[in-house]
């Protein structure tokens, strides 16, 4: 692997900046050349040098790992191709000044557009790998993050991210089955008698096991009044419910939705050591600082669910 980057400044050199770069990998296992280039343009409004405009694009191709060439039946595909994938992004980063403070607010929008995916779904804790490069989907979303310090010298921070992620599994289809009254039937025998119509079904896009529409956390951390070497902090998440499905190689079943994942921690910090309380001025040249932590985390006790076990009965319904 090697790779190649260079800065170019141009015009106004504090305000215009184009960084540019390419990177080359090769592996003898899949035999397979790696040649991805990117670009980033970044730009300061003139008499705005709190302001910071970007403009970046390339492609990134990840190589596989065992994992991704290990299908579902253990076998290993060593001609397992790179899952690729190109960027683009925009960006803004606005620093300002309140209550004689000094804050940072960033954003980025993006799009990325996938290929040769390799799908994978989740059993339980265990990420299970088609082995296939078998699927093209997309990402695109916003993020945003204010941070600075709301308290002197403790900085907090608030962030929320909007994503939507999917992937067409290239070639899937099934075929569904009704009844006389336009109602699909499942898990129904074809000689029941029951069934007097069928289509071909074609799902298309599917979310990903990543597509996590909204994550939202915040970090706030204060000092108590009059004991500036104790401080407080507090940490709450927040993220909407990832998809699952039965545990199988049909992909499109997985349309399901766990419940949101929510979480409030809460921490105290106490500093044991400052070399102005120092009574041996010699310590205070190589100790600055020492603090002591502890934490609680889920101080409300959310009970947040990470997995589904599947039960079947006699006539093969999965519950």
């Amino acid at each position: 692997s090697a790779f190649i980057q260079d800065t170019w400044k141009f015009g106004d050199t504090t305000r215009f900046s184009l960084k540019y770069g390419v990177r080359f990998q090769y592996w003898d296992v899949n035999r397979e050349p790696i040649i991805t280039p990117r670009i980033q343009f970044s730009y300061k409004p003139k008499g705005k040098n709190d302001i910071v405009l970007t403009a970046a694009a390339g492609t990134y191709y990840h190589p596989p790992f065992y994992r991704e060439m290990r299908n579902l039946k253990g076998e290993v595909n060593t001609h397992l191709r790179a899952q690729k994938s190109f960027h683009g992004v925009l960006g803004l980063s606005y620093g300002f000044t309140a209550w004689k403070r000094k804050f940072s607010f960033t954003t980025e929008v993006y799009y990325k557009y996938l290929w040769d995916l390799v799908p994978y779904e989740f059993d339980n804790v265990l990420i299970r790998y088609f082995g296939q490069n078998q699927a093209k989907g997309y990402a695109a979303g916003i993020d945003l993050r204010l941070n600075g310090e709301l308290a002197e010298g403790a900085e907090s921070w608030i962030s929320l991210s909007v994503m939507g992620t999917g992937e067409d599994i290239i070639g899937d289809q099934y075929t569904a089955y009704y009844d006389s009254t336009g109602r699909e039937l499942a898990n129904t025998p074809r000689n029941s008698g029951r069934i007097v119509d069928s289509s071909t079904i074609y799902p298309g896009f599917i979310p990903r096991p990543t597509d996590q529409r909204v994550n939202f956390a915040m970090f706030f951390q204060d000092y108590i009044p009059k004991f500036k070497f104790i401080k407080v902090h507090l940490t709450m998440v927040f993220g909407s419910g990832l998809p699952f499905g039965p545990p199988d190689s049909d992909r499109y079943k997985d349309v399901l939705r766990i419940p949101p994942y929510r979480r409030v921690d809460i921490g105290f910090s106490g500093q044991i050591w400052n070399p102005i309380w120092a009574k041996n001025k010699e310590k205070g040249q190589w100790l600055k600082s020492a603090w002591v932590s502890l934490e609680v985390f889920n101080i409300f006790g959310i009970t947040n669910t990470v997995s589904y076990l599947w039960v079947s009965d006699v006539f093969s319904n999965r519950y």
